[in-house]
């Protein structure tokens, strides 16, 4: 696989600039791409800057920028100091600037807000070399950027946010590159929801940041379009990165460890973007997702600990070159809102009052569509299947029930990837059609519908790589179990199948099969899918991704 150097880069780069360099004082050493470079230069005085400063990921400060200063030293309040420096810029209407936080820990007691940017970059010294503390704050989020065009947030971190560490809605240009929003101690919901938080924005490219401890999401795009998520280090959140009801977002060459689940596709119903579509997410190293979920409500109260990737509700999403290791329940799980919500007679009721009736007009839907599984790495996954409970309770009862047929019933390991297949069965069988009558022509027009599913519709998972070593150590008293990597089907997607139905419904089969048997008929499609399209980012007239800044990167060819 090419990810070895990438994920080699990309720890050095984060470790440099994260957990090796030094913060504080003049004179104290600092890196640049994970090479010592010297002595830190001393911050300007405030005001435009003189001398040439560097931070500590090679960004170079420019000569007009505005410094932040700390006149009480570090360790002090600079909330206030923050927000003049603000007015006086943005209130200002001042085109783009740059506004410098100073090096050191400080104390923020509010909600730092720069409303209608452009141009704006803030910028601290480094991810570990400035960092924010809001343990104390009255507001809700770290930093919050509303409206603007073109804005940067680099070369700090944020720590201890009351709700979201930093946030940007309606913005067209957003880069967060080597930022950190951090929740430190034991995982719980008292942690904030979101680390970074874009969303209802456009141009979005998100690399080289650490997330840790969020009760949502670290590292979250939603309801937004055209997206690149690239060298980010997700650790320890509910879900490490999320895609939510957006549009054109390329995830790669990131690294998600600790979480309950490692990489999640959502399309959610009642949002004002009511769906997305064309996601690829390829090239990560998803490992070890396994913490129990400690979300405090909403949507990712549901996701299963130990869950690699999840695609949910989603459709026109492709997975390609990851490596999938070691997450204790399964590697990939693909499932409608089904799986949540089984109550198919009060989605739409035909005169308004349905459940979901309002967002499904608008082209939300439960089921997931087009999705292409293929060239991804499995290895020791499942070795704890578990659902979600949060206060000891069950959040996803159906799910309990699927692991227990798999382990319990058919003496198998769980599935590496699993496959829910009941909404793909209901509209088979013209169960849903109906609520094509609602839906509106702006959402027909993008393909959605809830007829017969086509070859354009499959659930496709193949060709995927077996990596288990059953002479691996690591495999010790599970080794037979680990020996094949299996995919699973819950229920069968034919409605003719006489197995398909049972008095009450659809019935759950918990279909298997190996992904390396070349015999194997589950989802195994003859007509292969079309590849989904790079996403393409412009910030400051410079375009980024497979089709920018990124030709040559060897991911982008896979």
């Amino acid at each position: 696989m090419t990810f070895k150097f990438k994920k080699t880069f990309l720890a050095a780069s984060l470790a440099a600039a994260f957990l090796v360099s030094c913060g504080g004082d003049e004179g104290d050493t600092y890196y640049v791409g994970g090479e010592e470079k010297g002595a830190q230069p001393a911050p300007a005085p405030a005001g435009p800057a003189i001398d040439k400063v560097m931070t500590s990921s090679g960004y170079e400060i420019p000569s007009d920028a505005y410094f932040v200063d700390a006149p009480d030293g570090e360790g002090s309040d600079i909330t206030s100091a923050i927000q003049i420096a603000l007015f006086e810029i943005i209130d200002a209407g001042v085109i783009n600037a740059t506004l410098v936080l100073p090096k050191g820990e400080y104390l923020v007691n509010d909600t730092i807000l720069i409303d209608s940017a452009v141009g704006f970059t803030l910028t601290g010294y480094g991810i570990s070399e400035t960092k924010l503390d809001f343990t104390n704050s009255v507001g809700d989020d770290g930093l919050r950027f509303e409206g603007g065009k073109d804005i940067t947030v680099r070369d700090l971190s944020v720590y201890e946010a009351p709700k979201n560490g930093i946030k940007v809605t309606n913005s067209n240009g957003v880069h967060m590159a080597y930022t950190g929003t951090i929740w430190e101690g034991e995982l719980n919901d008292q942690n904030g929801a979101y680390g970074l938080y874009p969303l209802q924005s456009r141009n979005i490219l998100m690399e080289y940041n650490y997330a840790r401890g969020s009760a949502d999401a670290g590292v979250y795009v939603g309801q937004s379009k055209d997206i690149i998520v690239r060298h980010n280090i997700a650790k320890e959140n509910v879900a490490g990165i999320e895609i939510e009801n957006s549009f054109n977002a390329d995830v790669y060459n990131n690294f998600a460890t600790g979480n309950t689940g490692g990489v999640l596709v959502f399309d959610l119903p009642g949002l004002d973007q009511a769906y997305g579509g064309n996601i690829r997410i390829f090239n990560n190293e998803i490992y070890a997702n396994n913490a129990e979920n400690f979300a405090g409500g909403g949507a990712v109260g549901i996701v299963p600990p130990g869950t690699g990737a999840l695609v949910f509700s989603a459709s026109n999403v492709e997975m390609f070159n990851n490596d999938m290791k070691e997450n204790d329940t399964t590697g990939i799980l693909i499932a409608s809102y089904l799986l949540a919500d089984d109550g198919v007679s009060t989605y739409v009721v035909g005169d308004g009052s349905g459940r979901y009736e309002p967002t499904i007009a608008n082209g939300w839907s439960p089921l997931v569509k087009n999705i292409n599984i293929h060239n991804n790495t499995f290895a020791r996954n499942g070795a704890d299947p578990r659902g979600p409970k949060i206060g000891g309770h069950s959040t996803l009862p159906a799910f309990d029930d699927i692991v227990a047929g798999y382990t319990l019933m058919l003496g198998e390991v769980f599935p590496n990837v699993l496959y829910g297949g009941v909404g793909e069965l209901l509209s088979n069988a013209n169960q849903l059609s109906a609520w094509d009558g609602i839906v509106s022509q702006s959402a027909k027009d993008d393909g959605v519908d809830h007829s017969v599913y086509d070859a354009a519709d499959q659930i496709c998972i193949s060709p995927n790589v077996n990596a288990n070593n059953v002479s691996d150590p690591s495999n010790t008293g599970n080794h037979l179990a680990y020996e094949n990597v299996n995919m699973g089907v819950v229920y069968r997607t034919d409605p003719t199948a006489s197995d398909a139905w049972n008095e009450n419904g659809p019935d759950a089969r918990l279909l298997s099969d190996r992904i390396d048997n070349k015999d194997r008929t589950l989802q195994s499609c003859t007509t292969p899918l079309v590849r989904l399209s790079a996403a393409t980012v412009i910030i400051n007239g410079i375009t980024y991704g497979c089709n920018g800044d990124d030709l040559t990167e060897e991911a982008c060819s896979l």
